[in-house]
């Protein structure tokens, strides 16, 4: 297989049989997500990761990561984040180039240190608990964006990460499909659907399908062929919008599809070489625009109307009742209140919630990372939040190649707006961040 012309098509089959194994048996998750690691961690050192295999092993982890979840969870909640953390960190210690340091991301990781000691919870396990679920995925975040900082990655390389990404979401497509019920036989309502996603969290669910229409799209965008089956990745599209759009959580469907849609505009006015590239974007976002269509139409009909009303903000139980924000713009008020009261250090990691219940308001996991940041972190959280949107801003506008150009603007978009539903609540959008720094080399013509 090393060799066949087809080992993008081989790797898809792979994760269906995984998908396969889990669901005979959940506890085989632990295994698998134990021997991923050690093989990543042998490629690594191997070859001093001048294959890439940090960042390919790594993309295959945070995209298997919700999967294992679903199976019993891997080797711990919090595996993906902390997986990726050790092969990037590997990554760059073995690496046999010298590489620039971005300070303003090592100012983000040490600023998420000083509310840590503000956490007071009844237990010290569970302060570790939550410490380890709010802190790690900004670190994780600090630790890719280090890491893909301008590191040039050749084109055929990208093309395995993209894989290495894109193959796991089909594997968690064929458990999903086998461990609940047909969409005709789904109960809809105008909430988030645990039981059209495997019956596990919608949220996070939809998120990693967003993430398989970002790749294809950006294959697209940057001429890169993933598969040698003709209209594979199309197929895999639609399955991915189908399945993505019947979990009801909207966020995670919107984040490409806004990522797309800026993409086009900014680089459009901006960049003449992306100008010429306008033949194949068109046809790409019209190819995005059918199977949106079609698998929005077709999830609406089986669902008797209630998708359409889902994405209006409508709700089935009170016509007069908006649903639009889910109740994230009260957590987000509230998360501000907190912050107000303690502007310079926060409530500590996974204190806002209880802050909140005691000022009245929601006792709810956080869905914003923003609000998050700030309540949790104080003037330290505002220093991180200026570092992960500035950086990129700042980047772009230094940036000549119109491939660098397109991928920045693609992740930081998708991550950008996963952040404000979702939080990071999975590992994919602080690996997608650092993706955005990626310096894209072609082969010369």
């Amino acid at each position: 297989m090393k060799n066949s012309r087809y080992k993008a098509e081989f790797m898809v089959l792979f994760y269906v049989v995984l998908a396969g194994t889990l669901l005979i048996n959940k506890n085989l998750s632990v295994a698998y997500s134990i021997i991923m690691v050690i093989y990543g961690l042998y490629r690594i050192m191997k070859n001093k990761n001048r294959d890439g295999a940090a960042h390919i092993m790594a993309g295959y982890i945070i995209s298997v990561e919700v999967l294992f979840r679903m199976a019993s969870g891997g080797f711990g909640y919090e595996y993906g984040k902390y997986a990726g953390i050790l092969l990037l960190v590997m990554g760059i210690l073995v690496g046999s180039k010298k590489k620039k340091i971005p300070y303003a991301y090592v100012v983000l990781i040490l600023a998420l240190i000083p509310s840590i000691f503000y956490v007071d919870f009844p237990t010290f396990d569970l302060s570790r608990q939550m410490v380890s679920f709010n802190i790690s995925g900004p670190i994780f975040l600090g630790i890719s964006a280090i890491y893909f900082y301008k590191r040039n990655i050749p084109i055929v390389q990208l093309r395995k990460l993209f894989l290495s990404i894109l193959c796991p979401i089909v594997g968690m497509t064929v458990y999903i499909y086998f461990h609940s019920a047909n969409l005709e036989e789904v109960k809809f309502t105008t909430e988030s659907n645990f039981q059209a996603s495997g019956g596990f969290g919608p949220n996070q669910v939809s998120t990693i399908f967003g993430l398989g229409i970002l790749i294809i799209a950006a294959s697209y965008f940057l001429n890169i062929r993933l598969f040698r089956i003709k209209y594979l990745n199309i197929i895999l599209l639609m399955i991915f919008l189908v399945r993505g759009l019947a979990t009801f959580s909207r966020g995670g469907m919107l984040a490409p599809l806004l990522a797309i849609i800026l993409c086009i505009i900014v680089m459009t006015v901006t960049d003449a070489g992306f100008q010429l590239r306008m033949n194949r974007i068109v046809y790409a976002f019209l190819v995005i625009c059918v199977v949106g269509f079609v698998g929005f139409n077709y999830v609406n009909d089986i669902s008797g109307g209630l998708l359409e009303m889902r994405y209006k903000g409508e709700s089935m139980y009170d016509k007069d009742r908006s649903n639009l924000l889910s109740g994230r713009d009260e957590l987000f008020k509230e998360d501000l209140e907190v912050f107000k009261k303690n502007v310079l250090t926060g409530v500590g990691p996974g204190m806002a919630s209880s802050a909140r219940a005691e000022m009245g308001g929601l006792e709810a996991a956080a869905h914003i990372e923003y609000s998050r940041l700030l309540a949790e972190h104080g003037l330290f959280g505002v220093i991180a939040i200026g570092i992960i949107v500035l950086v990129p801003i700042s980047t772009f506008f230094k940036l000549k190649s119109t491939d660098d150009k397109i991928l920045l603007i693609m992740c930081t978009a998708f991550v950008f707006v996963t952040l404000g539903h979702a939080a990071m609540r999975t590992a994919a959008p602080s690996f997608i961040y650092g993706m955005a720094f990626i310096h894209i080399i072609r082969p010369k013509t």
